[in-house]
């Protein structure tokens, strides 16, 4: 699937009410294992096509290394949370498989997945980067292992920026250095009055908190406490909304959901695009022109938001030793196919692993280091749902000031977190 967009599945809150209504209903049955003695795992993936038979490759040396148990892969590639929601309300969900950031609280807290801090307690935690570990942590216990980090980056078009005489980022940007810059390359190139070229694109994405946290905002804390209309998160909203109302250095929505804002920026209408550090941008520009990738521009803060996925067991296996083995020995393979790995000591495999992002390796080392992910609540969907309503798409549209996106914003949260 692609992650780079960080874009969320739906339906969330409907997933919670399903497996409250149904997990403990069926009975568990005993372990099975192989004929040589070792017990039989399932690991659950989104991954399909090419991606699922390199997964296979994985998958494949880490049995062969292993004494103790057999994993075979249980690939969903189409409606990937639905079904996995299904399983586990039947409790035949797969033994081992993969959350992004978003689910790992409400699987959490509803017991659809287990605890593996005592099996964890020899791993190295202080080789993981820490916005990356943290988000497999609830209500103090560990519930995963992150097998990919992939932090937002602000990727730009050399050859815009060299015909404009715009000089080019150098990772030390502010947003007002930015805002400059997305503004000397938002033209009317053909002269017809209507601006066909753009400094940047913003559509809903990236996510607000990129703009709230660098100004030392906070949407919501880890404890629960709403902060999304706190001085500091208003500072980031208006810079956002500066950009979008004020400069005009996007396109209008419609614009940029029409044509998707990876496409524009491939196809030169737009000089700077906000992507993950792992998309495959320098392969879909190929030769048209020089792709540079640097640091988010700066607040008062240095920060970027990451999509991060981990590696979860169900609570319902039936050995919790052998699945947890198999989930610290399978992340660990895992961080040498996909990048970026969350774990300093492979994260200069990146090269490796994609020869293309070789020339920003130092940058997107940085990026790991100030990455985050949200503090995500059991009930994010309905946050996240709050957030783009009250918040995000009126300011896209120009219909609401920060200062009342923001409020409106913190009312509907505070309703839903029960404050």
């Amino acid at each position: 699937m692609k992650k780079g967009l960080f874009k969320k599945f739906a339906a969330v809150s409907a997933t919670a009410a399903l497996l409250i209504g149904l997990i403990g209903c069926s009975s568990e049955a005993g372990t099975e294992k192989t004929a040589d003695g070792k017990v039989e795992l399932k690991v659950g993936t989104w991954a399909g096509a090419a991606e699922l038979q390199e997964f296979q490759e994985v998958v494949d040396k880490v049995n062969k290394e292993s004494d103790s148990y057999k994993l075979s892969i249980q690939s969903i590639p189409a409606d990937y949370y639905k079904k996995i929601q299904t399983m586990a309300s039947a409790k035949q969900a797969p033994d081992l498989f993969w959350l992004s950031q978003e689910y790992i609280p409400m699987y959490a807290d509803l017991g659809v997945i287990a605890p593996i801090d005592e099996a964890a307690k020899d791993v190295d935690f202080d080789d993981y980067y820490e916005g990356a570990l943290n988000i497999g942590k609830f209500d103090d216990k560990l519930f995963g292992l992150p097998w990919i980090n992939q932090p937002v980056m602000l990727y730009y078009n050399k050859k815009m920026f060299e015909e404009n005489g715009v000089a080019l980022p150098d990772g030390s940007w502010t947003w007002e250095d930015f805002d400059k810059a997305a503004s000397a390359l938002t033209k009317d190139t053909n002269g017809d009055g209507k601006t066909d070229q753009f400094g940047t694109v913003i559509d809903g994405w990236p996510n607000v908190a990129n703009w709230i946290w660098s100004y030392g905002g906070e949407i919501i804390t880890a404890d629960g406490e709403v902060k999304i209309d706190s001085s500091e998160s208003i500072e980031g909203i208006k810079m956002m909304d500066q950009l979008i109302n004020e400069s005009k250095v996007t396109p209008n929505k419609t614009q940029a959901q029409n044509t998707g804002g990876p496409e524009m920026f491939k196809t030169g209408k737009v000089a700077m695009f906000f992507g993950g550090a792992g998309d495959d941008l320098e392969k879909q520009v190929g030769d048209q022109f020089e792709i540079g990738m640097t640091q988010m521009p700066v607040g008062t803060e240095e920060v970027t938001s990451s999509w991060i996925a981990h590696t979860v067991m169900s609570s319902a296996t039936k050995d919790k030793d052998a699945a947890a083995d198999a989930l610290i020995d399978l992340t660990n393979a895992v961080h040498d196919w996909k990048i970026l790995p969350p774990v300093k000591s492979k994260i200069d495999k990146v090269a490796e692993i994609r020869p293309e992002k070789e020339y920003a390796l130092e940058e997107m080392k940085k990026g790991s280091e100030i990455s985050r992910g949200f503090n995500n609540q059991p009930k994010q969907n309905e946050i996240d749902n709050a957030i783009w309503l009250q918040l995000y798409e009126p300011i896209l549209l120009n219909k609401k000031d920060p200062e009342q996106a923001a409020k409106d914003a913190a009312e509907e949260i505070r309703k839903i977190v029960g404050q």
